[in-house]
C-alpha cells in the first residue's frame, strides 16, 4: 500500500521528525498501485518509442525515404511542440490563458499526441517542479534523485533526463491537481489517451504516407513520421529538464532553483529554452523578455489571441538592465503634466 513520501522516507533513512536533513515533499506518492501502475505505463510507452525509432533508422538505411516521409515528420513536430508548449505548459499547468472549451480539447489532444503522459499527469508533474526546483520534493532535478537524495552529476543528468519515468514517486494530484482532477475536459483526455497514442504513432502518419505517396509509403511514414518524430520530441522536451538546468545563462538568480535560458533550446522548443526567464514568472504566457529571445509560441498565442480564440493572456513584466548590469523590473514612467499657461 502507498504511504505518504515523507513518512517512507524518513522510516527509510533513520530520520527523526525533528532532524534538520531535507525530506521530500508530502505531495508525494511513492510505492503501491500508483507508482507500479505509473512504471508499467511508461515501460510500454517509451519501450514503444524507441523500438519504434531503432526499426525507422534501419528502414533510413535500408529503403529509400523522400519528402513524404520528412514532411510528416515535420508536421507531426510542430503539432507536438506546439501541443507541449500550448497545451501541457502554459495553459494546463499554467493557465497563463483562459479560451474555450473546444480549445481546451483541441490543445490537449495535440498535446496528447507526444504521448508523454496525459494532461492530469504531465500538469501535476510540472506544479510540483516549479514548488519544489532543485530541491527536495523537485520530480526530476539533475541535483537530486527522486527521493531527494544528493547524486552525482552523471546519475543526476540521467534521472533529470529519463530516470525519473521509472522511479516509484508518483504526484499527489490532492495538492497539485487543482482544476485539473475535476475537469471533465483534463478526464476525458486521461481517459482516451492510449487513443492518442495510436492515433500518433500510426494513424495521422499512416494517411499522410498513404494520402501524399501511396501504399509504398505508408510504413516508411509510419516509422520515420510517427515513432521516429515522436521519439525526437521527447528527447528535446526532456532536455528542458536536464540540460537546461545545467548548462546556459541565468538572468535571474533567486527563487529560480538552476534553472538556464538556452538559444539553441528555444528554438527546438518554440520558445521553452528561455527556461530561467519562465522559473522567475511562471504564469507568463511569453518566455522571451528581451526583443532577441525569440518565443514561437508566445506569437502563435498572440496570432491566436487576435483571433479571439485566446484572452486573459498573461505578458512578461518588462526588465531593463540596471547601471550595475543586472536586470530589473522597468519601472513605470509617468510623464508630467504640461504647466497650465496663465492668460
Amino acid at each position: 500500500m502507498a504511504r505518504n513520501f515523507r513518512d517512507k522516507y524518513q522510516q527509510e533513512n533513520g530520520i527523526s521528525q525533528q532532524s534538520d536533513e531535507p525530506r521530500p515533499h508530502p505531495g508525494v506518492i511513492v510505492g503501491g498501485e500508483a507508482g507500479r501502475e505509473k512504471r508499467k505505463e511508461y515501460a510500454i510507452v517509451f519501450g514503444s518509442k524507441i523500438f519504434g525509432s531503432i526499426a525507422a533508422v534501419w528502414w533510413m538505411f535500408t529503403y529509400d525515404t523522400g519528402w513524404v516521409e520528412w514532411s510528416a515528420f515535420i508536421a507531426g513536430y510542430i503539432i507536438l511542440m506546439l501541443g507541449i508548449v500550448l497545451g501541457f505548459h502554459r495553459y494546463y499547468s499554467h493557465k497563463s490563458f483562459e479560451t474555450s472549451v473546444p480549445m481546451q480539447y483541441i490543445l490537449g489532444a495535440m498535446a496528447q499526441m507526444s504521448i508523454q503522459s496525459s494532461v492530469l499527469r504531465w500538469a501535476t508533474d510540472h506544479r510540483r517542479h516549479h514548488a519544489h526546483s532543485d530541491e527536495v520534493g523537485d520530480v526530476h532535478s539533475p541535483w537530486l534523485d527522486g527521493r531527494g537524495r544528493k547524486t552525482s552529476r552523471l546519475k543526476g543528468m540521467f534521472h533529470s533526463h529519463f530516470g525519473w519515468f521509472m522511479d516509484d514517486c508518483v504526484t499527489d494530484t490532492s495538492i497539485y491537481g487543482k482544476g485539473l482532477a475535476d475537469n471533465d475536459v483534463v478526464l476525458w483526455l486521461h481517459k482516451t489517451r492510449w487513443y492518442w497514442l495510436v492515433f500518433s504513432l500510426i494513424i495521422f502518419p499512416g494517411i499522410w504516407g498513404l494520402v501524399f505517396g501511396g501504399w509504398d509509403h505508408v510504413i516508411g511514414t509510419i516509422l520515420i513520421g510517427g515513432y521516429f518524430r515522436t521519439f525526437v520530441v521527447l528527447q528535446i522536451t526532456l532536455g528542458i529538464s536536464s540540460y537546461a538546468h545545467v548548462v546556459g545563462s541565468q538572468r535571474h538568480t533567486k527563487g529560480v532553483g538552476t534553472s538556464k535560458n538556452s538559444f539553441l533550446f528555444s528554438l527546438l522548443t518554440f520558445g521553452e529554452g528561455w527556461h530561467n526567464n519562465h522559473h522567475k514568472h511562471p504564469r507568463a504566457s511569453f518566455q522571451g523578455m528581451a526583443w532577441w529571445e525569440i518565443d514561437i509560441a508566445g506569437y502563435v498565442l498572440l496570432l491566436l489571441e487576435k483571433m479571439g480564440l485566446v484572452w486573459n493572456v498573461t505578458r512578461q513584466p518588462k526588465y531593463i538592465k540596471s547601471e550595475s548590469g543586472e536586470w530589473v523590473l522597468a519601472e513605470r514612467k509617468i510623464a508630467p503634466k504640461p504647466a497650465k499657461v496663465e492668460a
